[in-house]
């Protein structure tokens, strides 16, 4: 007789279906993920903050210092008065004192346009935001023709995130009677034409160059572009003005 044959049978497991246990995994995860985008972005807020705190507290004590010596000040010339001291005598000290008073009051003004930087770096409430060209100082130097400069970049938003880009600088002017623009190449062998940022809340950018003889600048132009998702190209121009050195 022939022997009967079936198909082969396949061992089954009855596993329980628990929805619940998804979703609540699933709503942990999601709780994680939050958690840590808040503990960044606390992190970068206090870190801002700080550098905000440091600067009032140095703008405090140095005007602290200030009253003590206007009060000094104000103490030398009764001591004067009291006391008949010659003429020469008093007005020395008054001059240091004077000298001393101003110096103050210059580091004063210095500190309270750092505070209105850091506070409108940290907490904007412009409308122009984004990457920005903030400001370019030139100087001398002890070489002939050779200058140094310094570029700010800020970037200002709600939320800061790395921005990196490159930044190009050149100088518009007069080389004898023809209009020209040199590039940053060309005034220093040195540097590429665009020079390369990355940060999160300002950088400057510094360097030097040396102006060819018979070039007379006017115009320094700076072209800044952002690369990523939200990319930028700014342009700005600066009139050509030195600062001591």
């Amino acid at each position: 007789m022939a022997a009967v044959r079936g198909s082969k049978q396949h061992e089954m497991i009855v596993v329980a279906h628990r929805p619940l246990q998804m979703v609540s995994m699933f709503c942990v995860f999601v709780g994680v993920i939050a958690a840590l985008c808040w503990l960044t972005y606390q992190t970068g807020k206090d870190e801002g903050l700080a550098m905000k705190v440091a600067v009032v507290k140095e703008r405090d004590r140095i005007r602290s210092q200030l009253d003590d010596t206007r009060k000094t000040m104000d103490d030398i010339r009764r001591e004067n008065a009291d006391l008949r001291l010659g003429e020469e005598v008093d007005s020395r000290a008054t001059e240091e004192v004077r000298q001393t008073v101003e110096v103050l009051q210059g580091r004063i003004a210095q500190l309270d346009e750092e505070i209105l930087f850091y506070k409108g770096v940290m907490v904007p409430n412009v409308g122009d935001r984004g990457l920005r060209i903030e400001r370019l100082d030139m100087q001398n130097t002890a070489v002939p023709n050779r200058f140094r400069y310094r570029l700010l970049l800020t970037q200002v938003v709600d939320k800061h995130d790395y921005v990196q880009g490159g930044v190009k600088i050149s100088l518009e002017g007069l080389d004898g009677q023809m209009e020209k623009q040199l590039s940053l190449g060309e005034l220093d062998s040195s540097q590429p034409e665009s020079i390369r940022f990355r940060f999160k809340y300002f950088q400057n950018v510094d360097g030097e160059l040396t102006i060819p003889l018979g070039f007379e600048p006017r115009e320094v132009k700076i072209v800044a572009q952002s690369s990523g998702r939200n990319a930028q190209r700014l342009e700005r121009t600066f009139d050509w003005q030195l600062k001591g050195g």
